[in-house]
């Protein structure tokens, strides 16, 4: 029983490199573009082996989109536990969270165009609800930190109460991220990204106004 115990984890470890792989392919290539057999060429994996853990190609690259999200956050470790952060009251929170969109724009435009690749695959493919339950909670884990800021805007009167938040926060995530994404793809015609960090900065100041808390500003 020791035995095969260790094979299997042997077995998922290097499955677990075949995703870190595919992530790191993912940040390089196209989604369409990637193929299986690239795929178990680069981890030294048999390709039937990876079709008999992952079962398919999209399964294997929600994984590694998963990871991707992951390691995005985990660039963030600390900045949001620090006295820079923790000092601001609710509005201040909201704002440094939103510049995180700006911060992928100018430093992690591989990130951005791969969840621009990863999108219409996904609409192409039939995904196992499953998968995308797991991607999904990926994608959500900066909400949490959202969510707070915004309470504590509420509770320190900087932000106005009886918002739809959530729907808010989607709104605010898909436009950011979508510009994000565009001016990552570079230039249709020329100069047309030229003002890029402004227009972000611009969509980023017509939240913080509109969910500013005025009339507390007012007395």
């Amino acid at each position: 029983m020791e035995y095969k115990k260790i094979i299997e984890n042997a077995r998922n470890d290097r499955m677990q490199d075949a995703v870190e792989v595919t992530a790191r392919m993912l940040l390089e290539r196209d989604v369409f573009e990637l193929k299986m057999n690239d795929i178990a060429l680069e981890c030294d994996i048999g390709v039937a082996s990876l079709y008999r853990y992952f079962g398919t190609k999209a399964s294997l690259v929600v994984k590694a989109g998963c990871l991707l999200w992951k390691s995005v956050r985990s660039l963030f470790d600390g900045v949001f536990e620090c006295d820079y952060y923790q000092e601001k009251d609710g509005l201040g929170r909201l704002l440094e969270l939103m510049k995180v969109f700006k911060v992928l724009y100018i430093s992690h435009k591989d990130f951005l165009r791969f969840l621009d690749s990863f999108d219409r695959y996904i609409v192409s493919e039939n995904i196992s609800s499953e998968d995308m339950q797991v991607y999904r909670a990926s994608v959500m884990d900066f909400y949490t930190l959202f969510e707070d800021a915004y309470n504590k805007g509420v509770s320190d009167g900087s932000l106005k109460p009886d918002v739809d938040f959530q729907t808010l926060y989607l709104s605010l995530t898909h436009a950011l991220m979508l510009m994000s994404e565009k001016f990552s793809r570079g230039d249709i015609f020329a100069g047309e990204n030229e003002h890029a960090e402004k227009e972000l900065d611009f969509m980023i100041g017509m939240a913080v106004e509109y969910l500013r808390n005025k009339k507390e500003e007012q007395l």
